[in-house]
């Protein structure tokens, strides 16, 4: 008897407890939104930054809960964790309404879709949110149309500050991209040692595991395909370009131009990659004579906000139309600076150098290729790269970081001589940035020239 009684009043306190943590959570809930609407009308407010954050992390990490609610329109969601979920993240109960609506008919087509959104609290008037939720919509439901490419594709309109912008889905895909690396102290270790310097041979270079051990570093997010990385075509490869000044050859620009380094004076354009660029479009023009524009662009501030995520889209579209306006071009250079833990630093005739990494999307993930973000130049992007690692190498040993391969494409497939270049960390110095065009340029030319 002594030990039912034992258990019931354990069972007790068990079932007590948890209604007091229950309630000490929605207590603290209740108060974040009591404090969040104090400041409502400001984007600054503490519940939309909370709210911001999170749907930031569930767009970027691609959780699979949005999928189910979207798919079931929220009628299917009957077990209690599930439900909880919907519950505690806005932006799900948002896409259940819509999908919802969408099922039964009562919404039509986008227009309802924002005027729902204007009444839905969580969205604290942020158009970026109603244009994400549009592509989750489109995602489970939407019919597209085949442009004549075999890819259904569809354009979505996304006001902002500076008018209306297309974002593309493509078979039903949303083209979010992130260039950010995840080196590991082994790789990054690898990439600093006492390979830079040395001579290769062809046969060294054409052992496929010689060749990835020490020229790059293979993110998770992708697997290599053999075929790509021959070092004979890659080698092979025609990369030149003759300088000429009379049409543009070369451009240079900036998916994330809001990128500064350590010391950079807060909102200097100067001090930012854009003004990195400006230093090599100088160097490439006056110095080795190319015909060079360089588009400075705000490509992740679309809207008057800092926004990375579609930044690739919204840059896809601004240097379309530079190269269909100007297509004498055949270099594109995307100009980046990394984020890391530590600063990427070499040291040349007495200076300090950010290190430079070249970065290859492969549009192929741990599955295989992806076929809806189709790259024909996937072959001599690497060829570009690859040649321009080797000439850093030879010419100035330590400079070059081994090229990152990730899954993605990064606008990449628009010409064959495309390169994104990290250049250094936000770890390192504006001046250690600039003391690094030098060098980069004269690399460039080099490769591009033929010389040497």
């Amino acid at each position: 008897m002594r030990r039912y009684k034992y258990r019931a009043a354990r069972l007790f306190h068990i079932a007590l407890w948890s209604m007091i943590l229950i309630l000490s959570l929605n207590v603290m809930i209740k108060c974040i939104r009591i404090f969040g609407r104090e400041g409502s009308n400001s984007e600054d407010s503490f519940e939309a930054k909370i709210v911001t954050s999170a749907c930031n992390y569930m767009f970027q990490s691609g959780i699979p809960i949005l999928k189910y609610i979207s798919a079931s329109g929220g009628k299917e969601s009957n077990n209690f964790i599930l439900n909880t979920m919907v519950g505690s993240f806005p932006i799900n109960r948002y896409i259940a309404q819509a999908s919802e609506g969408i099922e039964n008919n009562l919404i039509e087509d986008e227009t309802d879709i924002l005027n729902l959104a204007n009444d839905t609290e969580m969205l604290f008037n942020n158009e970026l949110y109603v244009q994400r939720i549009l592509e989750g919509i489109e995602y489970f439901g939407h019919n597209t149309e085949d442009d004549g490419t075999g890819e259904n594709t569809q354009a979505i309109a996304v006001s902002g500050a500076n008018g209306i912008m297309p974002i593309d889905i493509i078979n039903g895909e949303v083209y979010l991209e992130d260039e950010q690396t995840s080196i590991p102290d082994e790789a990054a270790a690898e990439a600093l040692g006492t390979i830079n310097g040395e001579n290769f041979t062809v046969n060294q270079l054409l052992n496929r595991q010689f060749l990835y051990n020490n020229f790059y570093i293979i993110d998770a997010s992708t697997v290599v395909s053999d075929e790509l990385f021959d070092a004979e075509k890659l080698l092979g490869d025609d990369m030149t370009l003759k300088a000429s000044k009379d049409k543009p050859q070369i451009l240079i620009y900036h998916t994330h131009s809001q990128e500064a380094y350590s010391d950079s004076r807060k909102g200097k354009e100067a001090d930012t990659v854009v003004g990195v660029g400006a230093r090599l479009t100088e160097l490439l023009k006056e110095k080795y004579g190319y015909n060079v524009i360089h588009d400075k662009s705000k490509y992740d501030l679309m809207g008057g906000s800092l926004d990375r995520n579609l930044a690739y889209n919204y840059a896809g579209e601004g240097i379309k139309k530079i190269l269909d306006k100007n297509p004498s071009i055949e270099v594109v250079i995307d100009l980046h600076r990394d984020g890391a833990d530590k600063k990427r630093v070499a040291k040349l005739n007495g200076k300090n150098m950010a290190q430079v990494m070249f970065f290859n999307g492969l549009s192929r993930n741990s599955k295989g290729e992806i076929t809806y973000l189709k790259n024909p130049y996937i072959q001599d992007n690497l060829a570009f790269s690859f040649q321009l690692q080797l000439k850093g190498r030879e010419l100035y040993p330590g400079l070059m970081y081994k090229n990152y391969l990730k899954a993605y494409r990064y606008n990449m497939h628009l010409r064959k001589k495309s390169l994104l270049i990290e250049l250094g960390t936000d770890k390192n110095t504006l001046k250690e940035a600039m003391n690094t065009m030098d060098y980069l340029a004269e690399i460039l030319h080099e490769v591009l020239s033929g010389e040497g």
